[in-house]
């Protein structure tokens, strides 16, 4: 008789216990794997689980998050709002989303900009030397005239 009092108090107390409890997740799960593969975890997210402090804090929040009901969705939108879009490996595909993905290719654009513009005034350089050394004197006394000066101040110079 004793122990069927046992048995019926073990009953109602699992029972008492929320169906969420019972379903503990655990870091195998797939949908906690969906999630922290979602995450970038402040730059950490390709450190060794064992060594780094950071993943294992955001192992461990994740998986209490899933353990008190939240959805996937809802953990992720927890660390957008927390850290922006830098919280997610890749950014989503809203308007915060579609500027991250477009920086890379504005930096590239401009920095082409930039090196089309630094060849060009090279040539440009370039093309004022080669007229430069075309010069057309007006008469053959002037051209000597001004190569001697030349020769008498690197004279003095070396």
């Amino acid at each position: 008789m004793y122990s069927k009092r046992l048995l019926l108090l073990i009953g109602i107390f699992l029972l008492a216990i929320p169906v969420t409890a019972l379903a503990n997740n655990d870091y195998n799960s797939k949908e906690f794997q969906s999630i922290i593969s979602q995450l970038d975890m402040q730059g950490h997210a390709n450190d060794e689980l064992s060594t780094c402090k950071v993943k294992q804090m955001y192992f461990e929040e994740v998986a209490e998050m899933l353990n008190n009901g939240m959805t996937e969705s809802e953990i992720l939108q927890s660390y957008v709002d927390e850290y922006g879009q830098a919280a997610l490996r890749e950014p989503s595909q809203d308007k915060s989303g579609l500027i991250a993905w477009g920086m890379p290719l504005a930096g590239l654009g401009g920095g082409s900009v930039i090196v089309a513009y630094w060849i060009k005034k090279l040539k440009g350089k370039e093309k004022m030397n080669e007229e430069g050394d075309h010069l057309k004197w007006e008469s053959e006394i002037e051209k000597e005239m001004l190569e001697k000066i030349f020769d008498e101040e690197r004279r003095k110079h070396f």
